[in-house]
């Protein structure tokens, strides 16, 4: 194997490196305050090892690693990993990845590279036992910096330099504590390592962790655990199951299987292949590009399928839904689409002159969007039909559940309505609302990454203000870190949702599923549940669900 042969990771632009070595170089000539924190475009736990090593004037290229004879006996380190490491190597038998073991200070205990070249290459690296690749001694490494302040990691107490010499190691990590510090985490290793070698994209989750095997390193990011996790612990089935999990890069099909100890849930989530001619069970074996939406009707592929197939037929689409859930939006989308991507807007209830006007519009071919038609006055059946007359585009926004039988009689004579879910009920689609938001911000708020911490927290928020609320929220994050990494958030995100008992959660997603079964229809969801509709409203304000 050559060393061009051999993978790296992470793939980045030519302008994203070249931004990257400047932002370093500045830091280590101007000293720690040549820029402020959180601008340097690179994970934070990798700009603050830059800046301990800025501090503690650590040689940028070291002439030497310290190295000192590893002892003849051997460690009771290296003999409580021992059956670890013997594991990984069956493992990871044919995966060009070396492994490597140290102390906690960083000095190389145990190596093992079952290709020769990628030997020779980590021998001239001196990446080898005795050597000492803590922080301190040569800079920011992925053994070195992990042990100062620990971020993504291997199996228990290994890890791997981060250098051209191998591509991330598998499993992979999210969880931010030592493994060897954690029994659980010990057992979650233990389950990952005690399935079947698979040739498909496996994860391994519980509440805290994500482990991942080389082909499921393509779906994972700091999203991943919050939307993956919040998802299992409503949905996760009591046994061996098919189903579509949402994960960063979109709904994905997947066997699901439970995985129990002393109580605690975990799940193995093999990803079933997307592509017919893809081998059984396969999974992607490149990186994944993350869905942006932007360019589609609307988000959800139920609603967006349909409003395809009501423009197909030429039909006057009515959008209705909660308050900030892009009504207004998604009809200059289904206008644009028929041809028409620059319509008249008009409220009725706000524009006593909005029919002259609106007439105006359609003579010229313009296409027409009447909002909140549930507002009094409503207009009339022969007004709208006038309006339709001549072939132009015309759509209608109305909140069906505040509406009075005038605007319900309208909506019934003359168009196909569709109901826009509430962001809390499609929370699976929330990484790639947010990444759609934030490509459309400005340079270089666009740039603006979030943590794991952050994606916890808006994973948890109820939103009440829909879609409205997360763009906001999105773009108040950007401004403040301009193209950083948000870890703070705003005070109203930073209350955590109070804890449902175990009862209340399936009470919970009782209501959930009985709103989604009705599309949004809260009469006929109470009506399914057998109770009230003042009874669901409660249910629905006690639960946050919108």
């Amino acid at each position: 194997m050559r060393r061009d042969d051999i993978p790296h990771s992470p793939d980045l632009s030519r302008d994203q490196r070249e931004r990257i070595r400047r932002t370093r170089e500045a830091l280590v000539r101007g000293g720690l305050l040549a820029a402020p924190p959180g601008r340097s475009g690179v994970p934070r736990h990798i700009e603050q090892s830059w800046r301990r090593c800025v501090g503690e004037a650590v040689p940028v290229t070291p002439d030497h690693v310290d190295y000192r004879e590893p002892e003849d006996n051997r460690t009771t380190l290296s003999r409580a990993a021992e059956p670890v490491l013997e594991r990984l190597k069956d493992s990871l038998a044919d995966v060009p990845v070396a492994m490597v073991l140290s102390d906690v200070t960083g000095r190389i205990v145990v190596r093992h590279a079952a290709v020769r070249r990628q030997r020779e290459v980590m021998d001239r690296a001196r990446a080898a036992e005795g050597f000492d690749y803590s922080e301190r001694s040569i800079g920011t490494n992925g053994i070195g910096t992990s042990n100062a302040a620990p971020c993504w990691f291997a199996a228990p107490s290994t890890t791997t330099p981060c250098s051209r010499t191998s591509p991330a190691p598998a499993p992979r990590s999210s969880n931010p504590a030592p493994a060897a510090s954690s029994a659980r985490s010990h057992w979650l290793v233990h389950a990952y390592l005690s399935l079947a070698p698979a040739n498909t994209a496996t994860l391994v989750v519980d509440e805290d962790t994500v482990l991942a095997n080389r082909l499921g390193l393509s779906h994972t990011g700091p999203d991943l655990h919050p939307l993956l996790w919040r998802y299992l612990s409503e949905h996760g089935p009591d046994r061996t199951r098919r189903m579509r999990v949402p994960l960063a890069d979109g709904p994905h099909g997947a066997l699901v299987e439970p995985i129990r100890d002393a109580g605690k849930a975990a799940y193995s989530v093999k990803l079933l292949s997307r592509h017919p001619s893809s081998p059984a069970g396969g999974g992607a074996t490149g990186a994944v590009t993350p869905p942006v939406v932007g360019d589609l009707l609307h988000f959800d592929d139920q609603v967006n399928r349909q409003l395809e197939t009501a423009v197909r037929h030429h039909e006057l689409i009515a959008l209705t839904g909660p308050s900030g859930t892009g009504k207004l939006r998604t009809a200059v989308r289904v206008l644009g689409l028929q041809g028409t991507p620059d319509p008249l807007v008009v409220e009725p209830h706000l524009e006593p002159g909005w029919f002259g006007d609106a007439a105006a519009a359609v003579a010229d071919g313009r296409g027409l969007v009447i909002r909140r038609i549930h507002h009094d006055p409503v207009p009339s059946v022969a007004q709208v039909r006038a309006l339709a007359a001549p072939g132009v585009a015309l759509a209608f926004t109305v909140d069906l559940d505040a509406a009075g039988d005038a605007a319900v009689g309208l909506v019934r004579q003359v168009a196909t309505t569709m109901r826009l879910p509430a962001l809390a009920h499609s929370l699976e689609h929330l990484p790639a609302l947010v990444r759609t938001v934030s490509a459309e911000l400005p340079e270089p708020e666009s740039a603006t990454t979030l943590a794991a911490p952050a994606w916890d927290r808006l994973m948890s928020w109820h939103w009440r203000g829909n879609l409205a609320e997360l763009r906001n929220t999105v773009a108040l994050l950007a401004r403040r870190a301009c193209g950083g990494t948000v870890d703070d958030l705003p005070d109203k995100l930073r209350t955590p949702r109070r804890s449902l008992s175990l009862l209340e959660s399936a009470e919970r997603t009782a209501v959930v599923g009985a709103l989604h079964a009705a599309g949004g229809n809260r009469s006929r969801a109470a009506q399914a549940l057998g109770i009230g509709r003042n009874t669901l409203y409660r249910k629905m304000r006690e639960f946050g669900i919108t």
